[in-house]
């Protein structure tokens, strides 16, 4: 492995597997990307309360600072979930809907040069995936290197 991929989770087992993520980082000497992605609903949502928020303490907010906020949530779980001394952690936050979640974390994997993957997953039976779709199995898939997932 030369540099792994995290989609964040904040959960039992989004942290378990960040901490196995590490594990396997440490294991071979190299860093950590970790993705925290937004729906689109939702940062609308909270670039709407910022603006609000400036408007009466009269002063600026907009996107960037949404952004940043969630960089430094995922930030406070890594930091909650493993010792990241000696380990190399790049953070990216993205926005996207459940449809486009695959393509946005092939993009992030690609630009930011990850060849293994980590990411969490649900089980599901065969009727809800060809119903509901799954993308933890599109990215095994697609993803071109090792996939890790972490399952209920």
């Amino acid at each position: 492995m030369q540099r792994g991929l995290v989609i964040a989770e904040d959960s039992q087992k989004g942290r378990k597997l960040l901490n196995e993520a590490a594990a396997a980082a440490r294991g071979s000497d190299c860093g950590l990307v970790v993705l925290s992605i937004i729906h689109p609903e939702s940062f609308a949502a909270d670039v709407e309360t910022l603006e609000a928020i400036g408007d009466v303490e009269d002063t600026h907010y907009d996107e960037n600072n949404v952004l940043d906020a969630e960089r430094n949530s995922v930030q406070s779980i890594v930091a909650d979930s493993i010792d990241d001394g000696n380990l190399e952690i790049t953070y990216r936050v993205s926005v996207a809907s459940q449809d486009e979640l695959v393509k946005e974390v092939l993009k992030t994997a690609q630009n930011t040069e990850c060849d293994h993957l980590f990411t969490c997953g649900n089980q599901r039976s065969p009727t809800g995936k060809a119903i509901f779709g799954d993308s933890t199995q599109q990215l095994l898939l697609e993803f071109p290197g090792p996939v890790t997932v972490a399952l209920d």
